[in-house]
């Protein structure tokens, strides 16, 4: 049985190929002795490439999904965003951001947002 994170990275998986992307990686991890930073999902299109972050949730009681991204949880995944691009140079020409996308499982006809961008300073 697939857990309700699992359900929330398949339907956005879906909903960026629905877009048009390709999905290059699902819960990337870098390593170096102790886990650095984990991405959801990488996906590309055309020349660019976006790093996800997805939080799947049944209603509010816990917060926002959003709230979920904290600014630790932030600077994770700028640090680990950089790291996919240094393991991935065919990539380097490539415009990046970060995502965070929320998912209400309890929402049947619209389950899926899309916060573009949210998370700057990739740079």
């Amino acid at each position: 049985m697939k857990s309700l994170g699992q359900i929330g990275e398949e339907l956005v998986a879906d909903h960026y190929r629905k877009l048009g992307f390709k999905v290059l990686a699902k819960n990337y991890v870098f390593r170096r002795g102790t886990q650095i930073g984990e991405i959801d999902l990488v996906v590309a299109r055309d020349q660019e490439l976006v790093f996800v972050e997805v939080k799947t949730r049944r209603n509010e009681a816990f917060g926002s999904a959003l709230e979920a991204v904290d600014s630790y949880k932030q600077r994770k995944l700028i640090a680990t965003a950089k790291l996919y691009l240094l393991q991935n140079p065919e990539y380097d020409g490539f415009d990046y951001r970060i995502d965070v996308a929320t998912v209400d499982i309890d929402n049947q006809e619209n389950p899926v947002i899309i916060l573009m961008n949210v998370i700057e300073d990739l740079d």
